[in-house]
């Protein structure tokens, strides 16, 4: 095993309390892990990102939150108004969240109170999507995981503001975090959820997942915006169960973190439910920003639309692999895939791979990628015009980039995602004053 293996073996314990059932999945899950390791190159879903820079790494148990630290973080971030749960080097810290107005019979707590006094909410949904053979990944967050968000919606529900999960690694040691919430949704529920992921200068990693599970006719909107440190690494995965006509949109920014890997893995169960999956990479230095969707369609008329956008600059390598699987029997089937890249130097890399299986002969299937530069012409046309080179090349990459921000549907989270993007471009800060 590599040192980080080694590391994340010895973090192991289990709670003294915790029920019966939880203790064994632990186990399990690190029986997994101890004979899988972490994904190698020998992975398809991993072949073009290497953990190399991640496997010497010692990892440590985060220490007591420091919230000095945690405040200041949280202050230059752009978190969306509204009710929301803060945890700091995966503690919840009470006092620096705020709880909003519930409907009726709804469920919103940390995910470490739920299996306290409520496990009987938790077991039949913990672990079903989010199976410790996915990956090594998956099976150390199974035996690891500590707290996170706990969801649930009865029937008719909604939330009226989007619920913010913020998860903090304020970076003073070497620490792994293994951040995991559930969320549950009954028939015709509806609601907008965002995990927001920041961290301070320094070496960690967060291996955080999220399962979500939709009843017949529930609609969610979901939301990760990564914004880790520059030496941090990365690895987020929602895993989604979807009834007849339940909708999901699910939208990732990863724009942080050394090494990062946002995932998707939605199957959808029930007739006409639809999923669309967006996501929007950036990267600069040498770093490696890594993006995977695997959607299944097991059931007839079903509907998937991915839209994912990379900016890359410097080395850095961007990774995208989608999936699309129509079972035996999905008829009706329509699900496109798209995939487009703007490299902005001559040594950024991508490699991009949109993939379809499909088993069934009456579907609407198409995926396409792109690789570009910036518009020379359209550059030209902008310093024609009094822009200096800067702030016309911070134009045109958020025209390219602006249209993943433009999809995010609350005023106030689409206000954080166009401040996180914007600041990663030269001219950022004189293109929101300009908005």
């Amino acid at each position: 095993m590599t040192p980080v293996e080694t590391s994340l073996v010895e973090l192991f314990r289990r709670a003294p309390r915790e029920p019966a059932w939880l203790a064994e999945a632990r186990a399990h899950a690190l029986a997994r892990f101890r004979q899988r390791g972490l994904p190698g190159p020998k992975d398809e879903d991993w072949r073009f990102t290497s953990l190399a820079p991640l496997a010497p790494v010692v990892l440590e148990r985060a220490g007591e939150p420091d919230l000095a630290r945690a405040d200041a973080l949280l202050a230059a971030a752009p978190v969306a108004d509204g009710p929301r749960l803060v945890f700091v080097d995966g503690r919840f810290v009470p006092e620096r969240s705020s709880a909003g107005a519930l409907p009726r019979g709804a469920i919103v707590s940390t995910l470490a109170a739920a299996l306290r006094e409520a496990p009987e909410r938790v077991r039949p949904h913990l672990g079903r999507l989010a199976r410790p053979d996915v990956h090594g990944f998956a099976a150390a967050n199974a035996a690891l995981l500590e707290d996170g968000g706990f969801v649930e919606l009865p029937a008719g529900a909604s939330l009226e503001a989007p619920l913010s999960l913020v998860f903090v690694s304020t970076g003073a040691r070497p620490a792994a975090v293994h951040p995991r919430t559930l969320v549950v949704l009954g028939e015709g529920a509806r609601g907008a959820i965002a995990e927001l992921f920041l961290g301070g200068d320094g070496v960690y990693l967060v291996n955080a997942v999220t399962e979500l599970v939709l009843g017949e006719g529930a609609e969610l909107e979901h939301y990760r915006l990564q914004v880790d440190a520059p030496r941090a690494f990365h690895v987020s995965a929602v895993h989604a169960e979807q009834a007849a006509r339940a909708r999901l949109a699910a939208h990732a920014f990863s724009l942080g973190a050394r090494l990062s890997r946002s995932e998707v893995r939605a199957r959808l169960v029930g007739e006409e439910a639809s999923v669309a999956a967006n996501g929007l990479y950036m990267a600069d230095g040498a770093r490696v920003v890594d993006s995977f969707s695997w959607v299944e369609h097991a059931v007839p008329r079903c509907t998937t639309a991915e839209n994912y956008k990379g900016v890359l600059d410097g080395k850095a390598r961007g990774v995208f692999a989608g999936r699309i699987r129509v079972l035996e029997g999905a008829q009706k089937t329509v699900a496109r895939q798209m995939n487009s890249n703007l490299l902005l130097s001559d040594d950024a890399i991508v490699d991009t791979k949109p993939q379809l299986e499909i088993f069934a002969d009456d579907v609407k299937c198409g995926h396409g990628g792109t690789v570009g530069q910036l518009d020379e012409a359209a550059l030209f046309y902008l310093r024609s015009r009094g822009l200096p080179e800067t702030e016309a090349r911070s134009l045109l990459i958020y025209a390219f980039a602006g249209e993943m921000v433009d999809l995010v549907r609350p005023a106030g989270l689409r206000a954080a995602a166009r401040a996180l993007v914007a600041a990663r471009l030269p001219a950022g800060a004189k293109l929101l004053e300009a908005a």
